[in-house]
């Protein structure tokens, strides 16, 4: 369980840091991103992003196959639900609830041309394709931290 949970871990890093970054058509376009929030406050926000993924990353690959610590393991399942909590929140509580107009229209052009699943609600801000998978990616992780939490104990 701990391999598996390193090895989310890293990927959940991976993709955190680098979504907005990179362009793939019809996924993300980290181009429109930078155009949006300026490139300088991107790379701020994603090396501010990096720290807290790149901590637990980097103890599940040190404690690769260990027992961690608790400290560390309850690290991992405080990180893990801060960032499903903070995906809702940044996601879901818009969409289902409605945003401002000026939010609207930036979520719009951020991910604009990007596969979107979800059914448009009053041009609310839904999130696409991509961060859909990340989302599930996040719960995932999250259960399985509380699972080697537990074994942990």
């Amino acid at each position: 369980m701990n391999q598996l949970f390193g090895c989310l871990m890293v990927f959940q890093f991976v993709v955190i840091c680098s979504h907005d970054l990179v362009n793939v058509p019809g996924w993300t376009n980290g181009q429109r991103v930078q155009e949006v929030i300026g490139r300088r406050k991107l790379l701020l926000v994603t090396l501010l992003n990096a720290v807290f993924p790149g901590l637990a990353a980097g103890t599940a690959l040190a404690y690769w196959g260990r027992v961690a610590p608790r400290v560390v393991s309850d690290y991992w399942v405080l990180y893990c639900a801060i960032t499903a909590g903070s995906a809702a929140a940044m996601w879901y509580v818009p969409y289902l609830f409605g945003a401002s107009d000026e939010r609207k229209a930036e979520y719009a052009r951020m991910y604009a041309g990007t596969h979107h699943i979800l059914p448009d609600r009053d041009g609310n801000p839904r999130p696409n394709l991509l961060h859909v998978y990340f989302h599930v990616l996040f719960v995932i992780t999250l259960v399985v931290s509380v699972l080697v939490w537990l074994q942990s104990r």
